[in-house]
């Protein structure tokens, strides 16, 4: 009954709608607002800033002590006062302590707090004065300083980084996740002083309510912030200038810069704003995704990424967010697009300053629906000439599955549920991945079985029914199945999409499918047995994936069900009978499926002589998906090299760009430490100069194409950067020449796309006239990411035993495709006759010949 009570006074409090969960309520002391006063001072040595804060708060239980946190602050002594009305209940002998070491104020009281009731509401006020002093390195609140119009124009200002547990280090604060409280700031600007900066931008996460001026100084009063919790509080000090633009339902994207660097970022302006006004369109109503400006500062320093709970006041790494044209790598435009895509759909979501919140009671549900929404939005702005129709999610799906498949085979992975009482601060980092793009995949998987358009209808048609209310797990789950149902059948047979989502939600991991094809019945028998995939030698624990099934045949003509998902396989092996016609049967078609596909020798083979005879026949996604398990399976030990390299020995003629992405994702498996297929040096060297002769084709293709448009760009970035890792020797010559070129001519400007594959070149390159000249910011964060990428890549060639050459293959005039010839030559697939084939073959023996001599 108190719970009940409590909570209806504090829903009616100040006008705000608070919360409190039961956890909070454990707790004796739980806060209901803070003020906080804000005096900086900017110094060359020397920066700080004073605060008075005043904390209201209501107590749970009859304590003589009120315990806060406070690190690195300097509280000043005789400033700290508990108030019940006029009465300070501060004990004169012994006022408090401060443990520096732990950051603990433990406040004493001469008389036990009153516990709040309905019939006895007792607010008490707790205020104490303290100076915060701040460095360049000091956590939650911090100082930067940057350089404006030039070298000799320093600048300092105060930026934030309150997540996940960081606020006690800026103000005394009750630092428990979820307590949520109302913030008012006031903040002073004093004027120009001898020795300080004068600043004259303050923003914090409430709108300006008024400004009072005087002689020496201007003091700012915000209106009551939203109740959110503490990593949600931001603050910013500078003497920035900003740039304003409204979208098409008044949502005012503010962009905060250095004067003379503004237009660095009209680009990332342009594009959220654009986003915004997507995401209006998608869900069909005109309200504003949150009250008041979302303001984006470019903070010139390394921060890398949002804040998760930040809405309204978003920070980021400035070079994270600037588009220079001749600067900025297409690479590192996709990375602000996605970032700042996903940043907004977790506001458009739920945040603090709608008019009525949406609360997500399963945070990692929210992360990973954000995660599939901006990917989903990506698709659809990249296809913007097709405004009427749904685009698929193409490359940004395959993306997020490869990165979620990379971190989530290993035993140890949790399930997603796990996560479910998890705020999503509170997600450890090495699962944030797992988290958000796991999650995104299996919404892109159902979507491709339920259809895009009824799963898109159902989706929104649910989130705008839950606008201002609380969003579950059990509830998405029952609503999706009441709108996605199609007949009784799938009722019947449990392929329902709740009975789907659980079956991955509450395990971790993911299967890989041995297919197998009865060739000698008519029609066709096809075997389907799911295992959990690992890249290791270990006992597969049984678990239960309800996997939806897609696939494609060759021959299609009289395939019975070809092209949607139509069934769902559990733990039991399934046998269906499909029409082949001697022809081969691709799973997973359109890649969208969380899971790899093995099929038996002869389909493999099958495949690998469509794709060298003619590629496109089978659909890109579907290729795509085809080459990274081809890379994974022969890792985890279940495919022999001789066929991994017949399937992928086709490259030379691929030019699409998720192919290529979906290759150099499934390259960099082979240094997985531990991994089943026991990498040596040798079988590691044989793979690198298998795809040193797949590279020159599309390499020489891109390295003399100038088109600017983005999937081209794209794919020359990743092609160049993947040659030089590889060090094909045509690639770094051409590099080492195009970074010498802009050496001697300064106005000859070096390809952003290239950029990474010259770096790689100077970083290994034993001449000392090659030189680093100086590098801006956003230079400077892909040479660090280089030099990350041959750290790792020495580690592993060090951690790799030599082993032993591979017996050579035997040749034979048969087809190199034929089930029953002995192991080809891996390249001999592709070559045009046979007579051209025994040369190179030749060359190959004595090329070995004299390698195993010089070792």
């Amino acid at each position: 009954m108190f719970f009940a009570l409590l909570l209806f006074v504090l829903f009616s409090y100040s006008n705000a709608n608070f919360i409190v969960e039961e956890e909070c309520l454990n707790y004796t002391v739980y806060p209901i607002q803070y003020e906080l006063t804000i005096i900086p001072y900017i110094y060359k040595d020397n920066s700080y800033y004073h605060g008075d804060i005043t904390i209201t708060v209501i107590a749970n239980a009859n304590v003589r002590e009120i315990e806060l946190d406070a690190k690195d602050l300097d509280i000043q002594s005789g400033s700290i006062k508990v108030l019940d009305g006029s009465t300070d209940l501060v004990n004169g002998a012994r006022p408090y302590e401060y443990d520096k070491t732990n950051g603990k104020l433990f406040i004493h009281l001469r008389e036990p707090l009153k516990v709040y009731s309905q019939n006895n509401r007792q607010f008490y006020y707790i205020k104490m004065s303290f100076n915060k002093y701040i460095k360049e390195d000091s956590a939650g609140l911090f100082l930067v300083n940057y350089y404006e119009d030039d070298v000799k124009n320093a600048k300092s200002l105060y930026a934030t980084r309150l997540s996940p547990n960081k606020a006690k280090f800026m103000f005394p604060c009750f630092d428990n996740p979820r307590f949520e409280a109302v913030f008012k700031f006031k903040v002073y600007i004093l004027s120009d002083h001898p020795g300080m900066q004068y600043t004259n931008s303050s923003l914090v996460i409430a709108e300006e309510m008024k400004r009072v001026s005087s002689k020496d100084y201007t003091i700012i009063e915000y209106i009551p912030s939203p109740q959110v919790a503490l990593h949600q509080v931001g603050f910013h000090y500078s003497q920035f200038t900003n740039k304003s633009v409204k979208g098409k339902n008044n949502d005012t994207l503010v962009i905060w810069a250095p004067g003379d660097k503004l237009y660095c970022y009209d680009y990332i302006q342009r594009f959220g704003i654009s986003m915004i006004d997507l995401m209006h369109q998608y869900e069909g109503t005109k309200r504003p995704i949150t009250a008041g400006s979302i303001n984006l500062v470019a903070v010139p320093t390394n921060l890398q990424g949002y804040e998760i709970g930040s809405w309204n006041l978003l920070t980021n790494g400035a070079n994270r967010i600037a588009n220079l044209v001749y600067i900025t790598s297409i690479q590192q435009i996709e990375v602000m697009r996605f970032e700042l895509a996903q940043q907004l759909c977790r506001i458009w979501l739920g945040n603090p300053g709608e008019e009525n919140r949406t609360r997500w009671k399963e945070e990692w549900l929210k992360e990973g629906m954000a995660t599939y929404y901006a990917s989903y939005f990506l698709a659809q702005k990249t296809s913007e000439r097709y405004p009427k129709r749904l685009q698929p999610l193409g490359i940004y799906g395959l993306s997020m599955k490869h990165k979620a498949m990379e971190i989530d085979w290993p035993r140890s992975t949790p399930a997603l549920e796990v996560f479910n009482d998890t705020l999503a601060i509170e997600i450890p980092a090495r699962y944030k991945d797992l988290v958000t793009m796991k999650t995104g995949t299996l919404f892109w998987m159902l979507e491709n079985w339920i259809g895009p358009e009824k799963f898109h209808n159902a989706l929104i048609k649910y989130i705008n029914s839950r606008r201002g209310k609380y969003i579950s797990l059990q509830d998405f789950l029952t609503t999706l199945d009441h709108e996605t149902v199609e007949c009784s059948y799938q009722l019947f047979n449990g392929s329902t999409s709740s009975r789907i989502l659980r079956s991955w939600f509450s395990q971790a991991g993911y299967p890989v499918i041995n297919v197998r094809v009865l060739r000698d019945r008519t029609p066709n028998v096809v075997q389907l047995n799911q295992r959990r995939f690992s890249f290791r030698n270990e006992h597969h624990r049984e678990l239960e994936y309800l996997i939806p099934i897609s696939y494609t045949i060759q021959n299609s003509k009289n395939c019975f069900n070809c092209y949607r998902p139509r069934f769902v396989i559990g733990s039991q092996p399934y046998t269906f009978i499909e029409n082949l016609d001697g022809g081969w049967i691709i799973l997973n078609s359109n890649g969208s499926g969380y899971y790899r596909v093995n099929y038996d020798s002869d389909s493999w083979l099958l495949i690998a002589k469509t794709l060298v005879e003619d590629h496109q026949s089978i659909e890109e996604m579907t290729r795509s998906q085809i080459v990274n398990d081809v890379f994974a399976l022969y890792v985890s030990g279940n495919l022999d090299m001789s066929i991994a390299m017949q399937v992928l020995a086709y490259l030379d003629k691929e030019t699409s760009l998720a192919v290529w992405d979906s290759v150099i994702s499934g390259y960099e498996l082979l240094k997985l430490e531990g991994a089943a297929c026991n990498m040596t040096k040798y079988i590691y060297w044989e793979w690198s100069d298998f795809m040193k002769q797949k590279i020159p084709t599309i390499y020489n293709g891109l390295i003399k194409n100038l088109d600017q448009q983005t999937d081209v760009r794209l794919l020359r970035n990743k092609v160049i950067t993947f040659a030089a890792e590889l060090e094909y020797e045509q690639c770094l010559t051409q590099l080492r020449r195009m970074y010498q070129e802009t050496r001697r001519d300064p106005k000859r400007i070096l390809d952003p796309d290239a950029r990474r594959g010259c770096y790689y070149v100077l970083l290994n390159d034993t001449n000392s006239h090659l030189r680093f000249k100086k590098l801006s910011g956003i230079e400077e964060e892909d040479r660090n990411s280089v030099e990350n990428r041959i750290r790792e890549n020495n580690r592993f060639l060090i951690r790799i035993p030599y082993g032993e050459p591979r017996p050579l293959p035997i040749i034979s005039s048969e087809s190199p495709l034929s089930s029953t010839t002995p192991e080809p030559v891996p390249d001999k697939i592709v070559m045009p006759d046979a007579s051209t084939s025994n040369l190179s073959s030749i060359i190959f023996v004595v090329a070995s010949i004299l390698i195993l001599r010089l070792f």
